[in-house]
């Protein structure tokens, strides 16, 4: 092969990475599955990070199956991964788990690459520190909320060590992540506290997106404490921050968030038609992009049932809950908080403990 031959591959790649910022993703897709087919064999490093790209334009599509065979050939490829500062196929494969609903494997993975990543670099090194940060959201999703406020504590405390971006960010996520597990263990004050400085450093950084996240947080914690009015406030700052992000409409995981937050907070304010149908919103969104088993999706079922309760409308909300309640004990376990709720609510609905 030429010097031309051997640079179309490498020019292709770049367009692929431009047309996946630009939210092109069919066009990625054609760009990447050529770089793919002249690397023939594959086993140049330019195909693997090829291969890592197509996973994540697959996982944005929803298309979670075909995202992970190709996550996982990308890691087949590249066992040990890219170098210290790369992110590469297990971080990939790791989100479109997570995606899947598959949380306890998400985690686990992550789990293994900090500790695969640490010992090539360092424990205290940036990206070591970013996938322990990320495990904290599926440690909380199987309700582990004691090895949450563990691993948030010691994440917050290294990145006192790391690089600017890290210090600035790794903390705040940290926190995030322990507020989010607060709110699913009924201390909805305490994750408030905990959210606030972090919603004020956001703000005073500007930091986009993550105020999305922290926002929504907020807006769960205040719905728990039954401040329904400040907690659809809470939604709507969270609304302003993801119209004002580039490409928003691409970015179904914030919308779904926004959706099942909105809809418990109409449910905790009396408006259970509306919670309705902001609920159905965010199963349609979950159902395009998530798997079934995901937490998001089994939370916005086990609100549309309440909200179809409180409107008489018990034969709906019954099956409803049965359904939710089996899938969340399938997946998370018969004590998960989840499978608790669910029972609880169809408990007062039909006076039969389940």
């Amino acid at each position: 092969m030429g010097w031309w031959g051997r640079r179309r591959p490498d020019r292709r790649l770049e367009a692929a990475e431009h047309l996946y910022r630009q939210v092109r993703w069919a066009d990625a897709e054609r760009e990447l599955r050529a770089v793919l087919e002249a690397a023939g064999d594959g086993a140049h490093p330019r195909a693997g990070a090829a291969r890592v790209l197509l996973a994540q334009v697959l996982r944005v599509q929803g298309r979670l199956e075909e995202a992970e065979r190709e996550a996982r050939s990308a890691v087949a490829a590249r066992p040990a991964g890219g170098g210290s500062g790369e992110r590469d196929g297990r971080d990939v494969l790791a989100l479109v788990l997570g995606d899947a609903g598959r949380h306890r494997e998400a985690a686990d993975l992550l789990a293994a690459t900090a500790a695969a990543r640490a010992r090539v670099t360092s424990p205290g090194h940036g990206l070591v520190l970013k996938g322990r940060s990320d495990r904290l959201q599926h440690l909380a999703y199987l309700g582990l909320h004691g090895e949450v406020v563990a691993q948030a504590q010691a994440v917050r405390s290294a990145a006192a060590g790391t690089d600017d971006l890290h210090r600035i960010l790794l903390p705040l996520a940290a926190a995030n992540g322990l507020a989010f597990s607060l709110c699913l263990h009924g201390h909805h004050e305490q994750a408030e506290q905990t959210l606030l400085p972090v919603i004020e450093e956001a703000h005073r950084r500007g930091l986009g997106r993550f105020l999305v996240v922290l926002h929504l947080g907020a807006a769960r914690a205040l719905t728990g404490q039954g401040r329904a009015r400040e907690a659809l406030a809470a939604v709507e700052r969270a609304q302003e921050a993801f119209d004002r992000t580039p490409s928003a409409g691409a970015l179904t995981h914030d919308l779904s968030a926004i959706l099942l937050a909105r809809g418990a907070a109409l449910l905790a304010a009396g408006r259970p038609a509306d919670a309705e149908h902001e609920a159905r919103r965010c199963l349609d969104q979950c159902g395009s992009r998530l798997g079934p088993a995901h937490h998001r999706a089994l939370e916005a079922a086990t609100v549309l049932a309440t909200a179809l309760a409180e409107l008489d409308r018990d034969d709906e909300a019954a099956d409803l809950l049965h359904t939710a309640h089996d899938a969340w004990r399938t997946h998370f376990g018969h004590d998960h908080h989840g499978a608790v709720r669910a029972r609880h609510v169809l408990a007062g609905l039909t006076g039969r403990p389940l």
